[in-house]
C-alpha cells in the first residue's frame, strides 16, 4: 500500500498503489500526456494540479482532499472500526495494526464470505491477490503455507487443518512478522539450543562462502524461513534492516543534489538580488550618505542586509513546502534526522558561501575601504553562518500552516538582533546592566560583527581626527 499525505500530514490517500492514479482521476484530476505519476501526484497533493470537477474549486484545494477520503473511506468501509489518524503525527503501531486486520478481513471475507474457513492453496493465493492487487507466484504461497505449517506444529491448534490456512492462524503471523521481536520469538518457540546451533552453522557458512554473501545472521528451513541475528534473537527476512548514519546521509546527500541542481534558476535569480541589495546599499554610504568607510553604521547596515537574505534563503533547506510531506513519510519509517540534517546542511553551505562571497565582494568594493579583503569577507561569513542558522530554526519552528510566515519572521529576526541589539551607538546603555549585556552577547550579531571590522580598520588605517566633523568625532570616541 502507499500512504499519501498533504497539509498538516492528513491522510489523501491510503492504498494499493496500483488504484491511486484511479482515485484522484475519480475525483476529477487528469494526468497529463507522459507526466511522471509520482510527480503528478506531489502537484495533486500540493494544490497545484487542475481539477475538473464542479463540485470542487481550485480554491479549496488541497484542504478538500482530506474530507474527499474521508467520506470515501467512510462509504467503503462504514463497518470497519474508526481509525483515526493525528494531524500532524504518523500512525502508531497499534494503528497499522488494526488496519492490517481490517484490511485482511475484507479480502479473506471476499474469497470465502464466513471467514471462518481454512482455505487450500488456490483460495488463499486469491486472498493474497485481495490484499495485494497482485497475483503472488506459485512458490510465495507454497512457500508461507510451509511457514504456518511449521508454527502450527510449534504451537498446535484443533482448528488447523494440514495444507490449508485459517484467517485466523495468517492474521496472528503476519502481525507477528509486522512487529517481529517478542511475538514473533513466541508464535514459533525457537529454542535457545537450536538457535546457538544455527549460528554456528551460519558462521562456518560464512567462512566458507565469499564475503559479499557475508550477512552476520543465518537461516534454516527448520526455523520457518527465520533469520537469526547474531543476538540470538529469529526475525523475519520481510523484516527491514535500516541503514545506519553513513549510509542515509549519503543517500540525503545524493537526493540533495539532485534538488539543488535542478534549483539553478531560482538560486541565479536570488544571487541577482543579492549583487544589487549590495551594490545599492554601497553607493547609498559613499556617495549619497557620504559617511567614511569607518562608520560602524555602515556595517551594522551592511550586516543587517546580508543577514535577512540569508536566513530567508535557508527557509527552504527544511521548510520548503513540497519536502516536508516527503520528509514526514521518512520520519515515520527510521529516517535518522541527524543524517537528514547534517545532508541538507552541506548542501546549503554552497548557497551560503556564494550569497556571502557576492555581497560581502560588492560592497567591498564599492565602498573601498582601507582594510585587507580577507579581515572583511570573514566576518561577514560569521554573520552569514548564523543568519543561515536562523533560518533552520524557523523552518523547523513554524507550524505548517504558518509557513508562508517564515521570511517576516526572519527579517524581524534580522531587525532586532542586528539593528535595535546591535547599535553602536547604544552599546554604552547595554554594556552597564550585566542581564542586558548577557542577552545582547548571546544573540546580537552586530555585537561582534561591527567591532571586529571596526577595530580591523582602525589598526591599518588610523583616521585623523582633525579631518572628522564633531558629530564623527563622537561617534568615533564612542
Amino acid at each position: 500500500d502507499v500512504l499519501l499525505l498533504g497539509k498538516g500530514g492528513r491522510t489523501a490517500f491510503i492504498g494499493p498503489t496500483t488504484q491511486a492514479k484511479a482515485y484522484f482521476e475519480q475525483i476529477g484530476f487528469t494526468m497529463p500526456p507522459n507526466e511522471n505519476p509520482a510527480d503528478w501526484m506531489m502537484d495533486v497533493m500540493s494544490g497545484q494540479a487542475e481539477i475538473d470537477n464542479p463540485n470542487i474549486s481550485r480554491e479549496q484545494l488541497p484542504e478538500r482532499l482530506f474530507e474527499e477520503w474521508e467520506s470515501y473511506a467512510a462509504a467503503r468501509a462504514t463497518r470497519r472500526p474508526e481509525l483515526r489518524r493525528s494531524r500532524t503525527m504518523p500512525l502508531t503501531e497499534v494503528e497499522d495494526s488494526e488496519i492490517i486486520k481490517v484490511q485482511l478481513k475484507d479480502a479473506w471475507k471476499a474469497v470465502d464470505l464466513p471467514a471462518n474457513t481454512a482455505l487450500d492453496q488456490t483460495k488463499f493465493a486469491q486472498v493474497l491477490t485481495k490484499c495485494t492487487g497482485v497475483e503472488p507466484e506459485p512458490w510465495i504461497v507454497e512457500e508461507l503455507i510451509t511457514r504456518l505449517e511449521k508454527a502450527a506444529a510449534r504451537n498446535p491448534s484443533p482448528h488447523h487443518k494440514k495444507n490449508h490456512v485459517t484467517h485466523i492462524e495468517f492474521q496472528k503471523y503476519l502481525l507477528a512478522v509486522y512487529v517481529g521481536g517478542s511475538q514473533l520469538q513466541s508464535m514459533l518457540s525457537v529454542s535457545r539450543n537450536m538457535q546457538d546451533e544455527l549460528l554456528k552453522a551460519a558462521e562456518a557458512s560464512e567462512t566458507e562462502e565469499s564475503s559479499s554473501t557475508s550477512s552476520g545472521s543465518g537461516s534454516d528451513p527448520e526455523t520457518g524461513g527465520l533469520v537469526i541475528s547474531r543476538s540470538g534473537r529469529p526475525k523475519s527476512d520481510l523484516e527491514r534492516t535500516l541503514p545506519g548514519f553513513c549510509a542515509q546521509l549519503r543517500t540525503v546527500v545524493v537526493r540533495s543534489s539532485i534538488q539543488w541542481w535542478r534549483l539553478q534558476r531560482t538560486r541565479i535569480m536570488f544571487l541577482i538580488v543579492v549583487e544589487f541589495a549590495a551594490v545599492f546599499l554601497g553607493l547609498f554610504d559613499r556617495f549619497v550618505f557620504k559617511n567614511p568607510p569607518w562608520y560602524p553604521t555602515n556595517y551594522v547596515n551592511a550586516q543587517i542586509s546580508m543577514s535577512l537574505l540569508v536566513s530567508v534563503y535557508s527557509l527552504q533547506t527544511f521548510g520548503a513546502v513540497e519536502d516536508l510531506p516527503v520528509y514526514w513519510r521518512d520520519a515515520s519509517h527510521g529516517l535518522n534526522r541527524l543524517s537528514h540534517f547534517v545532508g541538507k546542511s552541506m548542501l546549503q553551505v554552497i548557497d551560503q558561501f556564494l550569497m556571502v562571497f557576492g555581497f560581502a565582494t560588492a560592497y567591498y568594493l564599492v565602498t573601498v575601504p582601507d582594510i585587507p579583503y580577507h579581515w572583511y569577507v570573514t566576518v561577514f561569513h560569521m554573520v552569514g553562518w548564523v543568519a543561515s542558522g536562523w533560518g533552520y530554526l524557523i523552518s523547523c519552528w513554524l507550524p505548517y500552516e504558518l509557513i508562508s510566515l517564515g521570511p517576516f519572521v526572519g527579517a524581524l529576526l534580522s531587525f532586532v538582533f542586528g539593528g535595535i541589539l546591535g547599535l553602536p551607538t547604544e552599546m554604552g546603555v547595554y554594556l552597564t546592566n550585566p542581564i542586558y549585556e548577557l542577552v545582547v552577547d548571546a544573540t546580537a550579531f552586530s555585537r561582534w560583527g561591527v567591532p571586529m571590522i571596526f577595530f580591523q580598520y582602525i589598526r591599518f588605517s588610523p583616521p585623523d581626527l582633525s579631518e572628522m566633523s564633531m558629530k564623527e568625532q563622537v561617534i568615533y570616541n564612542m
